[in-house]
């Protein structure tokens, strides 16, 4: 397919060292030495160009008091949710928040006390676990299942003795590091149980837009739970901040929204909220031809590593630019942390994303084809020390 969608050219490579963006400028502090970045969750790619057009028109008047303009992207969310997944929740279920990981800490305060006990099933997207430790809580594991091709599932047995005495589950849908677009058949079967032992979901969706497969909204099938996204990972606007939470159930959203309040976590930028309007309007044809060349770049690693390094396991993503691989024949996790180092290249270390991470890698591909080349150059390098 062309690299061309909505006025951006996918391939060109924009330099990002010295804008102070923690993916490029933050690597040498993070990793002890200057690295190729391939890491953290945002995309090298340019914002669409409807936008960034947005943005430069706001600016063009000088004077950025507070913003009274929330309607209008609580709106742009709600048809965007309708268009891109065919969910159209009542517009009193959709609020602004500052952010999906603010939100996440706020669910955990709202629907637990000090010492209650949260599922949450690593491998998982770190804010999960420190969500609920820097609370309080109890970390209440249920860790996934992959098969020999890498394909991970819930772990049914340790769901249905966790809910038991759990008051909240934390879900990443789709699923952080592992790729999974979860199933229709998955979230009812999930919802179910948690609906009968009346234990609260929280789904945090902001990888949902890029996915490769139909996604479900959780609280399409089950209203009382609580929805948080972002247009930051679907259009690369992430260092804006800004997302909504979806709740249709009414009482739960009072709580929600109560913690909000006390958290001061309730407001959305003014230029965060500009640019999620803009996106969630007019940006569909961009994302659109974004994710055909995610899709491509993903194929591109997969033939890479049948290659060059046959024994890392890989199992294309289900969604967005984020690849899992499976290194531990090539050594421990100390070992290959070293051996990336030296070759230059900066990955996120499976075992930050807590049980079952062990011996894997997180490798961001949402970059133009050479860089991403550049990028499985070196670790080939590193793995066949």
């Amino acid at each position: 397919m062309s690299a061309e969608g909505g006025g951006v050219d996918f391939h060109r490579v924009i330099p990002r060292r010295g804008t102070g963006c923690l993916k490029w400028d933050g690597a040498a502090e993070r990793f002890g030495a200057e690295v190729l970045p391939m890491w953290v969750a945002d995309m090298d790619f340019a914002a669409p160009d409807t936008v960034i057009a947005d943005l430069q028109e706001r600016l063009n008047h000088p004077v950025f008091g507070y913003p009274g303009n929330e309607g209008a992207m609580l709106q742009a969310a709600a048809d965007w949710l309708a268009r891109r997944h065919d969910w159209r929740p009542e517009s009193d279920a959709i609020a602004c928040i500052s952010g999906v990981v603010p939100a996440l800490y706020a669910a955990v305060r709202a629907f637990t006390r000090p010492g209650e006990a949260i599922i949450v099933m690593p491998p998982i997207y770190p804010p999960f676990m420190t969500a609920v430790e820097d609370n309080g809580r109890e970390l209440l594991l249920a860790p996934l299942i992959a098969d020999d091709t890498g394909h991970y599932r819930m772990n049914w047995d340790a769901l249905e003795i966790a809910v038991q005495r759990a008051k909240l589950l934390l879900l990443c849908s789709p699923h952080n590091p592992v790729g999974r677009v979860w199933t229709p058949e998955e979230l009812q079967r999930l919802g179910t149980l948690c609906a009968d032992a009346d234990c609260v979901v929280v789904s945090d969706e902001i990888h949902a837009d890029l996915s490769q497969h139909p996604h479900c909204p959780f609280p399409s099938r089950f209203p009382r739970s609580i929805l948080l996204t972002s247009a930051g990972k679907s259009f690369n606007l992430a260092g804006l901040g800004g997302g909504v939470s979806v709740i249709p159930d009414a009482g739960l959203r009072r709580t929600f929204l109560t913690e909000v309040r006390h958290s001061q976590i309730q407001h959305t930028n003014l230029f965060a909220l500009t640019a999620m309007t803009g996106a969630w309007r007019h940006g569909a044809e961009w994302q659109s031809a974004l994710r055909g060349y995610l899709a491509d770049n993903a194929r591109f690693i997969s033939e890479y590593l049948m290659r060059e390094l046959p024994e890392v396991g890989y199992r294309q993503p289900e969604f967005g630019y984020l690849a899992w691989l499976d290194v531990h024949h090539y050594g421990n996790d100390e070992s290959l942390a070293r051996h990336l180092l030296q070759a230059g290249l900066g990955l996120n270390p499976g075992p930050s994303f807590g049980p079952g991470g062990e011996g894997f890698m997180r490798l961001n591909f949402a970059a133009p084809r050479s860089v991403l080349e550049e990028g499985l150059g070196r670790l080939r390098q590193a793995l066949h020390r």
